[in-house]
């Protein structure tokens, strides 16, 4: 009896450590996404949909989107940017033709692919890929997103259209979405795309979405599949028949397609479960927001109950995500991935504050975006524009009446062009929104530096120029550190908009640390104010905050800054250059760049440099002249366009005609100031390094070499004119 007694007890006690571990494993149902298209609007229009209005008060993860495709903008390419988890370059038309299979489509499509078709198939899928492959600058894969959930059995499915009718009463085709649903083939298990819409008089080519049937469709896909795109039309076509509407009918289509949409996401909400994830996307901005440079298109992120912002690694900013990143969320939610895709997950930040916060945001970039051009074209006009006279006037100095006056005006003029990459530093620190704010900023903090550095070395121009270099170089390292608020919303940095780059240093910023980093160290060896020592500790803290993944993670930076500051290092302890230690310097940057790339890899902080080495390794060397091509294709392109080519092709000219005008100039300059003109050296081969080794080498040159040509116009000045009295 007790042998039963304490068996039947065992078994009881077995039983009850089962129930939790059956229980876990049922509360772990993998759930399902719908992917919800509406595109052409932005946040404002989305909270004109009640039921997303409601939903927004309480959860839903907010971010804001960039759109920008390989070599260029619409909204094609940002589909199919989505669906290869990279930038995708793909044409509209004919290219992209996506139907539901019949028996004629089923045969052309297997007889000009090879492969059986699916219920949904693009039927010139070679031409997208073709397109991508010859065009394509980032080795994108269209389709990878949908080929990863079909090689791991997710059944995905497609439904809905963007179609219009042109002057003819013909239908236009324009199922975008297809880009981001279909596998590598162009296929898509299920859904349906071509029998969608009903005629409508009352709406923009007398169409519209039967949400109705969709609705059912939903419901009925939803229960047999994995992955439920939908392709909420209406926006689309409201957005192009814009221009044929005056404002009450626009007005009026719009508030009758968001009614329709608000009934058929009250039944997609409710239809649900608790595990599901639900992503709302407009993929493209309406044409007014474009034009109005509010280029970064909404998606919010349903999952649970949450409420905040999305952020990824790739651009490392609350509430700032790429196009590339939302088909790799999607997989992850799956726990699936894809080494070939570039995009990456969304990290989840809770903010109850986030819809304000993401439109202050916006504001302020949409304000930077616009004013940035006005603002560094005037900056490089004027810093050419003063070079250029005050060459001229050294050249005519005899001529000139009132000479120690003039140069006196143009030495000030001159010393301003030092201070303003500071100044755009440090601005962002007012937090202003607007156009008018920002140049406030600007202005307010050029005549703060200008006063300090006036007062502090008034009688002194080297110390005084040293003193602004030394500062922005401090700033910087310590911005670096500290997460790159400043840099991120400076004037002259990069932009989200643009989206060439998202954190760390900027193209600008790494040309003006080489420059500002060697003449500030130079100066102040020069009046014996640091040991040689303290430059090799001062290189390597900027040069490590630079190179390292988690903050600085500029590739071409680290590259030219290690060749430039390893140079100068050895001429200011008057090693001996010969052609085994310029193949050092070579080397040690290799070493550098091979360094940081394993921390990266190792400690899985996902930056550029990460990334990089990353395609290498899946697509081979074909990587690295993918990604040499399009930096010299962008350097190319800036030639030709750039304003900053102006600052590069002035300096050269007067560091040309220093050579040979006066006499010995350049010698008399070498003898006087030794470490200085050693810094000039060292400071000249970084601009070259970093010409080669950039994207926008162009650009790093030339702020590079503002503290090369400043200096040396002002200590020509004081030599020629002032006879050394403000050295």
């Amino acid at each position: 009896m007790r042998k039963k007694l304490i068996s039947f007890l065992l078994l009881m006690m077995i039983c009850i450590g089962l129930v939790p571990n059956y229980s876990f494993a049922a509360n772990k149902k993998e759930g399902k996404i719908i992917y919800i298209s509406i595109n052409r609007t932005n946040l404002d229009n989305l909270q004109e949909i009640p039921v997303l209005n409601k939903k927004l008060k309480s959860s839903g993860y907010v971010g804001l989107m960039n759109i920008k495709g390989d070599q260029g903008n619409d909204d094609e390419r940002s589909y199919a940017s989505i669906g290869a988890g990279c930038r995708a370059n793909v044409e509209s038309g004919n290219a992209i033709s996506f139907i539901n299979l019949d028996e004629k489509s089923g045969q052309i499509f297997k007889s000009v692919t090879g492969v059986n078709p699916k219920e949904i198939n693009n039927i010139n899928i070679n031409k997208s890929i073709n397109i991508n492959a010859e065009k394509g600058s980032f080795g994108s894969v269209l389709g990878l997103i949908g080929q990863t959930l079909s090689d791991n059995n997710k059944t995905v499915s497609l439904l809905g259209n963007s179609d219009i009718v042109d002057g003819k009463g013909n239908v236009v085709e324009i199922r975008n979405a297809g880009l981001i649903a279909m596998d590598t083939m162009g296929r898509v298990d299920k859904g349906n795309i071509d029998n969608i819409n009903m005629e409508d008089l009352t709406m923009p080519y007398g169409i519209r979405t039967d949400y109705s049937k969709l609705a059912k469709e939903t419901r009925s896909y939803y229960e047999n599949s994995d992955v439920v795109f939908v392709e909420l039309g209406d926006t689309y076509r409201l957005d192009r028949y814009k221009s044929n509407l005056n404002n009450t009918t626009y007005n009026k289509m719009k508030k009758e397609i968001y009614s329709n949409i608000n009934t058929y996401l009250e039944e997609i909400f409710n239809m649900v479960n608790v595990n599901d994830t639900v992503y709302v996307v407009s993929e493209f901005p309406s044409k007014l927001d474009y034009s109005n440079r509010k280029r970064l298109s909404p998606v919010i992120k349903f999952k649970g109950e949450g409420k905040g912002l999305l952020r990824s690694a790739t651009t490392r900013r609350d509430g700032i995500i790429g196009n590339l990143d939302v088909g790799v969320d999607i997989l992850s939610e799956f726990g699936l991935s894809n080494e070939r895709a570039l995009g990456r997950t969304f990290s989840l930040i809770d903010r109850d504050d986030n819809i304000s916060f993401i439109n202050n945001e916006l504001e302020k970039m949409v304000s930077i975006n616009n004013i940035r051009s006005t603002v560094v074209n005037t900056f490089v006009g004027i810093v050419s524009t003063s070079w250029v006279i005050a060459m001229l006037a050294l050249l005519i100095k005899d001529k000139l009446p009132h000479k120690e006056k003039v140069f006196i005006v143009l030495k000030e003029l001159i010393k301003l062009a030092i201070i303003m990459p500071l100044t755009f530093l440090i601005a962002p620190i007012f937090n202003f929104k607007t156009q008018i704010g920002l140049t406030v900023g600007v202005v307010i903090t050029t005549a703060i530096l200008y006063i300090s550095g006036r007062l502090l070395f008034k009688h002194n121009d080297l110390k005084q120029m040293a003193y602004y270099s030394i500062l922005t170089v401090v700033i910087t390292v310590i911005d670096i550190v500290l997460g790159t608020y400043l840099m991120k919303n400076s004037i002259m940095s990069y932009d989200a908009i643009v989206g060439a780059r998202y954190y760390g240093v900027g193209n600008e910023y790494q040309g003006v640390i080489i420059g500002s980093a060697i003449f500030g160290l130079s100066v102040l060896l020069n009046y014996k104010k640091i040991p040689k020592w303290f430059t090799v500790i001062f290189a390597i803290i900027t040069l490590i905050t630079t190179a390292f993944p988690s903050m600085g993670a500029n590739v071409g930076a680290s590259i030219s800054e290690c060749i430039a500051y390893l140079l100068f290092i050895m001429l200011i302890f008057d090693v001996k250059l010969d052609f085994k230690k310029i193949v050092l310097l070579g080397l040690s940057a290799v070493l550098l760049v091979s360094v940081f790339a394993g921390l990266d890899l190792m400690l899985g902080l996902e930056s550029h440099l990460g990334g990089f080495v990353k395609q290498i390794i899946q697509t081979g060397p074909q990587a690295i002249f993918n990604t040499f091509g399009r930096k010299i294709s962008m350097n190319l392109k800036l030639a030709k366009s750039s304003v900053w080519v102006n600052i590069l092709l002035v300096g050269i000219a007067v560091i040309g005609i220093f050579i040979f005008r006066p006499s010995r100039h350049m010698k008399n300059i070498s003898n006087k100031y030794p470490m200085i003109f050693k810094g000039f050296i060292a400071s000249m081969v970084g601009c070259l390094i970093t010409l080669l080794v950039n994207d926008s080498g162009i650009v790093a040159a030339a702020t590079a070499s503002i503290y090369i040509l400043i200096p040396i116009l002002v200590i020509s000045i004081n030599m020629i004119i002032f006879k050394n009295e403000r050295e």
